[in-house]
């Protein structure tokens, strides 16, 4: 059980260290293309990336996806085209390191409630001080460092757009723990990152056309190599495999590691600084995390991973 969890938060830290990046690029493509056109360029050459490791077993478990469609859709149109749609919307409104710390705070509390009523999957006191500790961070956030100011604060469009985003990792993050028994990782993941590239088609089109159209150079090809193989493909298996580990709930108050790594990216490439609310705001995240994930002694029953 130790060994078990120690590789699921091996895997949950090496996914969010990758996917910090995504708050970065997001700010940094803002004027090369839409967030739709930004997600489609994502899912698709995650499809194509996924698809020679997927193949061979979707050809045997593709009884097993029709027998599921609804699921799957679900997931592929909230786990994947609207989720990622909003964190690169969220991009246009406000900083990268504000996305890290919203993102990052609030799917681990909607994992962690949403896997309680959902699965059943317990919760310890320490989860729920770490929640609590996340969610006054947070506050401390959106007051900019005056609590008194929480009467008559207002929510920015971009904060928004990343708390609804963290809303859709959260649930997503649960029902991985649902997936239908037989399916693979490889061929499960090929199915989503291809139905959302196809749900993000026709938007991402008319977003071209009429909204903003995309400025085609070296730039953007990067960007989209990185999101659609790192960020998707390596990212997206890796945290799967965490879920089956260590649960939703603990894999998800991982990912309050990205603000930390987010900022330090994001004065790096971006030359975006700190200020005192956001420094001792992603302290107190990371006091959650550490509250969170601190050895303890109680078993906990994980569900095992489903056969390949």
């Amino acid at each position: 059980m130790r060994k078990q969890n120690q590789l699921g938060a091996l895997f949950a830290i090496t996914s969010t260290v990758i996917w910090s990046g995504n708050f970065i690029v997001s700010r940094y493509a803002i004027h090369l293309a839409g967030p739709i056109s930004l997600a489609f360029f994502r899912w698709t050459i995650a499809s194509i990336t996924m698809f020679p490791f997927a193949y061979v077993a979707i050809k045997k478990e593709w009884h097993i996806f029709k027998q599921n469609k609804l699921y799957f859709f679900l997931m592929g149109l909230v786990g994947i085209a609207i989720y990622n749609t909003l964190i690169y919307t969220a991009g246009h409104y406000t900083t990268a390191i504000n996305m890290a710390l919203f993102g990052s705070t609030v799917h681990p509390i909607v994992s962690a409630l949403l896997g309680a009523a959902i699965i059943h999957e317990k919760l310890h006191w320490k989860n729920i001080t770490g929640i609590v500790i996340c969610i006054f961070g947070t506050i401390y956030l959106l007051t900019k460092g005056e609590l008194i100011n929480i009467t008559h604060f207002k929510i920015g469009a971009g904060d928004l757009f990343m708390i609804l985003a963290g809303c859709c990792f959260g649930t997503y993050n649960v029902f991985v723990r649902k997936k239908p028994s037989g399916i693979s990782n490889t061929s499960f993941l090929f199915c989503l990152f291809t139905l959302g590239a196809i749900f993000l088609f026709p938007a991402a089109l008319l977003e071209m056309k009429y909204i903003q159209p995309v400025v085609y150079n070296t730039h953007l090809l990067w960007i989209a190599l990185y999101i659609g193989i790192g960020n998707s493909t390596i990212s997206y298996l890796v945290w799967n495999m965490a879920i089956q580990k260590i649960g939703p709930g603990k894999a998800a108050l991982f990912a309050t590691l990205a603000p930390l790594l987010s900022s330090y990216e994001a004065l790096f490439f971006l030359g975006e600084t700190f200020n005192k609310a956001q420094i001792t705001s992603g302290l107190i995240i990371i006091v959650g995390i550490l509250i969170n994930t601190w050895p303890t002694n109680n078993k906990v029953i994980v569900e095992p991973t489903p056969s390949k």
